[in-house]
């Protein structure tokens, strides 16, 4: 394995640890199994505190944990410093006037300045948010009272061994700052882990710049590891993808034969040596009405395949499209509800907040919802998120996305065992098996390799690549040449 001793170090590893995780390295995996491993090793009370941006993430933390989370704090970062910080210590550092009971409010009473904050929960007995939303009042505060009170200090201190941060790029200065004191004044260690390349909540102050500063600085006390194995793909999809990518055995993991990675060059039917009862993908390059064709032509012959189209949203291509693909969701599927969506953004609201938004994103359910009632309220939604709008055209694909029933596949959240969809749009997925024409990539230009590396990469178990272009065979050969391969057989089975 690529990064082996890597993981396996970093299990044994009790200092600071840095590491950098790309999509589909297993970092979750990575994350819960080194929490496992320091739960069993500490030997005292000292508990940890597993940090996420969203609930969705710290339930999904919890699960994999499975039972051992009894005592430790795993939550999102607004809950953490809520709990274990403000409300416990607010008095202590600021004075008996401050009430622990305050309501937590985000989008009513903003305001300027850090005094303004604090005499809003002194006098209204609310703990608020800045106008400014780059700037974070609650971990300012946080800060400021362990800064000032040294019963908190002690108390986290006393509590807490570790601390394991998840998604590090997506945290904002005053974040930042509050992890480094714990770390560099309080002596706790900390376990981060990110991707500055998957950075998504700019908009709120998030600065992925942050967490590449720490990467490169060798002096912070933080052991740095990277994982960049492809943990989606079975072995010889791995190599494939690599080897045609980089045209180097640097990550070729040495195979007796070739399995799963196989090329099409007769007239085959690649289902038959499928297995029809796994899911199976076809992947195209092509315009919907190719790609609608091809599904019509194959259930001709008694398959089920459903064409998952790529939608507006996909391409809208700001930091946005998340949400609004999200709220498509709810839009289209009965059974995903305002707390789905709720679960999947980075901040915390109240219950009236929530109540609010359900009341507002539920209009969009209407059989005979218009343009106007939808626009409208995105913008309320929007509004209550403290969230800005980053495109003309985010509404208007949204508005497309929802109202045009073409697109109704890609948001309903049925399961199709048998699909075909664009490499674009199953960007960030992974299937059981998957299909790919070489004639989509022109590889032998040197072009197409990004769409190539992400089509090759979605299938974990079987990728078939149907050998329709000379020139793709011919760079196939060309490649296995420079890998100083005999023959292709080495990378693909070809039958």
């Amino acid at each position: 394995m690529i990064d082996e001793k890597d993981r396996e170090s970093i299990l044994h590893d009790n200092g600071n640890i840095l590491v950098t995780a790309g999509a589909g390295s297993g970092k979750t995996t990575t994350l819960t199994k080194k929490i496992i491993n320091d739960l069993e090793s500490n030997k005292k009370h000292y508990k940890i505190a597993a940090i996420t941006f969203t609930r969705k993430a710290a339930k999904e933390i919890k699960d994999r944990l499975s039972g051992k989370t009894r005592g430790h704090f795993i939550g999102t970062n607004d809950g953490f410093v809520e709990q274990e910080i403000i409300k416990p210590f607010i008095k202590d550092a600021f004075g008996n006037e401050y009430s622990d009971q305050f309501e937590v409010v985000y989008n009513v009473d903003k305001f300027d300045t850090f005094k303004e904050g604090l005499d809003l929960i002194k006098y209204k007995n609310k703990l608020g948010t800045y106008k400014d939303n780059k700037k974070n009042f609650k971990f300012e505060l946080a800060l400021q009272i362990l800064l000032k009170s040294r019963v908190a200090k002690q108390y986290i201190q006393a509590r807490y061994f570790k601390l394991f941060i998840d998604e590090y790029q997506d945290c904002d200065q005053d974040m930042h700052k509050l992890f480094m004191y714990i770390k560099d004044a309080l002596g706790i260690k900390l376990f981060i882990v990110g991707d500055p390349k998957q950075s998504i909540y700019q908009w709120r102050g998030a600065k992925p710049e942050l967490f590449n500063d720490l990467i490169n600085d060798n002096n912070n006390g933080f052991s740095k590891y990277e994982l960049k194995e492809n943990f989606r793909c079975c072995c010889d999809i791995q190599n494939y993808a690599n080897i045609l990518e980089r045209h180097d055995t640097r990550d070729y993991k040495i195979v007796d034969e070739v399995q799963n990675v196989i090329g099409i060059e007769s007239d085959i039917n690649p289902l038959d040596i499928l297995d029809l009862e796994k899911e199976i993908v076809i992947l195209l390059r092509v315009a919907k009405t190719i790609a609608k064709d091809l599904e019509n032509e194959i259930n001709k012959n008694g398959y089920n395949f459903v064409y998952v189209p790529r939608t507006p949203l996909d391409d809208l291509g700001t930091e946005n499209a998340t949400i609004l693909i999200e709220l498509a969701k709810y839009v289209k599927n009965s059974n995903y509800t305002v707390y789905d969506l709720i679960n999947c953004l980075p901040v915390e609201l109240s219950k009236n907040e929530i109540k609010t938004i359900d009341q507002v994103i539920y209009r969009l359910r209407k059989s005979d919802v218009t343009e106007a009632e939808i626009e409208g309220s995105i913008i309320e939604l929007f509004n209550i998120l403290q969230i800005p709008f980053r495109s003309d055209d985010e509404i208007s694909k949204f508005i497309e996305s929802i109202l045009d029933n073409q697109y109704d596949n890609a948001f309903n959240g049925k399961e199709y065992k048998h699909k075909i969809m664009t490499i674009h749009s199953a960007k960030g997925l992974e299937f059981e098996q998957v299909i790919i024409f070489s004639d989509d990539f022109k590889l032998h230009w040197n072009r197409d390799k990004n769409e190539h590396y992400v089509a090759t990469t979605r299938g974990k178990e079987k990728l078939i690549i149907i050998l329709n272009s000379e020139e793709y065979i011919h760079n196939l050969k060309v490649v296995a040449k420079k890998c100083n391969f005999d023959t292709i057989d080495r990378i693909i089975k070809i039958i």
